[in-house]
């Protein structure tokens, strides 16, 4: 982050969020929300003598709750840009950062700003938030935890220093079970797979084995699915560590109210049996769910969602990148879930796809578009409701127009007009009519 914040062509707009797209390709305008930081980026030096003296302790959003900080600090040490950000809800307004500012770097009387950007493409990467439902008890017994504040466990800048220790008592965990596809491959919640669960499960798994050899980890699945390169030997070399690797479902899990453990009923596959374990930590390998960004920029930039409330892309294995829009592309996972190998390929295939028309100062566009005839024009509008681009709208006078850039020649509004009162350029009836003459010629 910090080679990117250095380069000279890229800025960074952080703590920001896009609010309005007008305009196609090569001539975006883009409307960016700054939000109120409080503090003035230009004069903060992020020396961290406001955080010194602010009373107020917060959880920590960035090891995932599960320490403090103080309501006004930098984000987390590798933050870009480095400077202090207040929590609003939860101060006090005490005003001692104030006073301990040299630079005078802290202004409470900031608001949000709007800012308007001329682009020429749009890269969209949302990334994706983390399904948290109260399954197996998440959220109700301490001792259930997802895989990303195991993540933040196991780091060395989190918050037990890299060391395994569990929420209840903080002391370190013998027996563990990891649970997969939590939230996903499942009728009632998400019905896809999360791609990454099985990986990070025999990741986090080998990572505590080798810290804590005397541990006893299970790993409960419906479907080992370690596809990749080298993924597959790294899950055997897992199996061969000690870990222990079950097909099956975990059914109810049960606290005890003395020592906090759980009491986790499992029926294998392939048997008629319920086996009962007390585990002292369970990790839930939960479902990737489109984030929240996600949503508002579908909205926004007038981008479809497939039927999991991923971003749509023009085609699923041959066009992953592109969307309905000219010059908008998708990277990462707001296009679906993918790893990071697949993630860093389709970026960078975004990138180079942005910067070719860029690059060429042209975009090229087949002549074949909707145009419209007034003469027999109903003015029911079904064309308008039907176009998937938005390119068609009504001018001052109640006439359709269609927007030649916007428009893709998918034919659905000739398809729906029931006036035949728009059609396809090249794509005309009598032309057809025509061809089906020549080639259809009958013989007196």
């Amino acid at each position: 982050m910090l080679e990117t914040d250095r380069h000279e062509n890229i800025e960074i707009l952080s703590y920001s969020e896009v609010i309005g797209v007008e305009g196609y390709i090569g001539n975006f305008k883009v409307k960016i929300k700054r939000k109120a930081r409080f503090v003035k980026e230009k004069l903060c030096t992020g020396c961290g003598q406001c955080t010194e003296v602010c009373p107020i302790y917060v959880p920590n959003y960035f090891d995932e709750f599960l320490s403090a900080r103080k309501c006004i600090d930098i984000a987390f040490a590798q933050a870009v840009p480095a400077i202090s950000n207040i929590e609003r809800d939860s101060c006090v307004e005490c005003f001692a950062c104030v006073d301990a500012c040299d630079t005078e770097a802290i202004d409470f009387s900031q608001q949000d700003e709007v800012m308007e950007v001329e682009v020429g493409t749009i890269i969209v990467a949302t990334g994706w938030d983390l399904y948290q439902g109260d399954d197996y008890g998440y959220g109700i017994y301490e001792n259930v935890i997802t895989q990303i504040q195991l993540e933040r466990i196991l780091a060395p800048n989190g918050p037990t220093f890299g060391h395994l220790i569990r929420p209840s008592d903080r002391k370190h965990p013998k027996r563990i079970l990891f649970i997969n596809c939590v939230g996903s491959r499942n009728l009632k919640t998400n019905e896809y797979c999360s791609v990454v669960c099985c990986n990070l499960s025999v990741k986090n798994s080998k990572l505590i084995m080798s810290e804590y050899p005397d541990s006893e980890i299970v790993v409960a699945y419906i479907d080992m699915r370690t596809g990749g390169k080298m993924y597959e030997e790294y899950y055997r070399r897992a199996r061969d560590a000690g870990i222990v690797f079950v097909k099956g479902l975990v059914g109810k899990i049960e606290e005890d109210p003395k020592t906090k453990n759980l009491k986790v009923q499992f029926e294998p596959v392939g048997t008629d049996s319920v086996v009962e374990m007390e585990l002292e930590m369970v990790v839930l390998s939960s479902a990737s769910l489109p984030s929240q960004g996600t949503n508002q920029i579908a909205s926004v930039m007038n981008i479809e969602k497939t039927s999991d409330g991923f971003l749509k892309e023009m085609h699923a294995r041959l066009d992953p990148i592109s969307t309905k829009v000219p010059g908008i592309f998708l990277a990462g996972s707001c296009q679906g879930q993918k790893s990071i190998d697949l993630a860093v390929s389709q970026a960078k295939g975004a990138a180079s796809s942005a910067n070719v028309p860029m690059k060429n100062e042209e975009y090229t566009i087949e002549l074949i578009r909707a145009k419209p005839i007034d003469a027999r024009c109903a003015k029911c509008y079904k064309c308008i409701e039907a176009c998937p681009y938005s390119a068609i709208s009504i001018n001052g006078n109640g006439i359709i127009e269609v927007d030649i850039i916007s428009c893709r020649g998918c034919g659905i509004c000739a398809a729906t007009c029931p006036s035949k009162a728009i059609e396809l350029a090249h794509y005309k009836d009598n032309q057809y009519v025509a061809y089906i003459d020549e080639l259809l010629t009958i013989e007196d």
